[in-house]
C-alpha cells in the first residue's frame, strides 16, 4: 500500500510539473485584511517563489472605525512563499505550498504565522495577467524581539492558528513579463 501510494505521488508532481505554465516572472498587487501591497512571482519550472511586502489595512480600519486619532500603525507585513504549480486547464494554475505572513516595524521585532499556502491564478487568456487568490493555513506562530528581558523570542504551535488564515489571506493580480 506505502509503494502505491509513494507512485502515484510521484506521478502527480510529474504530471503536474509537465502541465504547468512555463516559468516566467510576474509582478503584482495583493489585497488582504493583514497584508495589502506589492509582490512578486518568480517561476522556476513548476516551482515558484512568491515574496510581498504590504501593509495591515485591516488593523489600520479597526482603528479608524473605533476612534483612534493615529490609525496608521508603523508596521510592515512581509510575505512569502514556495509553491509547486499544477495546471487545472489552459488558463488556470493551482499551486500548493508553504508560506509565511511577518509582521516588523523594521527595526528590531518580528511576528509571524507560517503554515501550507492554497493558490489559485487565472490567466486570463491570450493576456499577460491574471488573478489569484492566495489561501494561508497558518499552523506555527513565531516571533523575536531583540533587547526585551521578558520575551526575546520562541515559536507556538496550537490548534486555533489556522483560523488566523482567515485574515492573512489575499486576493490579487499578477502582470507576467
Amino acid at each position: 500500500m506505502k509503494r502505491i501510494a509513494l507512485v502515484l505521488l510521484i506521478l502527480l508532481f510529474v504530471v503536474g510539473s509537465a502541465f504547468a505554465r512555463p516559468s516566467s516572472v510576474a509582478i503584482g498587487a495583493q489585497l488582504g485584511f493583514a497584508s495589502s501591497g506589492a509582490v512578486v512571482d518568480i517561476g522556476l519550472g513548476s516551482l515558484y517563489l512568491n515574496a510581498g511586502i504590504g501593509y495591515p489595512l485591516g488593523l489600520s480600519y479597526i482603528g479608524f472605525a473605533g476612534g483612534a486619532e493615529d490609525v496608521f500603525l508603523e508596521v510592515a507585513t512581509l510575505t512569502a512563499d514556495v509553491s509547486q504549480a499544477f495546471a487545472l486547464s489552459e488558463n488556470f494554475d493551482f499551486k500548493v505550498g508553504i508560506g509565511t505572513t511577518a509582521f516588523t516595524e523594521l527595526k528590531s521585532a518580528i511576528f509571524g504565522l507560517a503554515g501550507p499556502v492554497l493558490k489559485g491564478e487565472y490567466w486570463v487568456p491570450n493576456k499577460n495577467f491574471g488573478l489569484t487568490l492566495t489561501l494561508n493555513i497558518p499552523v506555527m506562530a513565531y516571533g523575536y524581539v531583540e533587547d526585551d528581558e521578558i520575551f526575546t523570542g520562541g515559536v507556538v504551535f496550537n490548534a486555533f492558528l489556522p483560523l488566523a488564515g482567515l485574515f492573512t489571506s489575499t486576493i490579487g493580480v499578477l502582470y507576467s513579463f
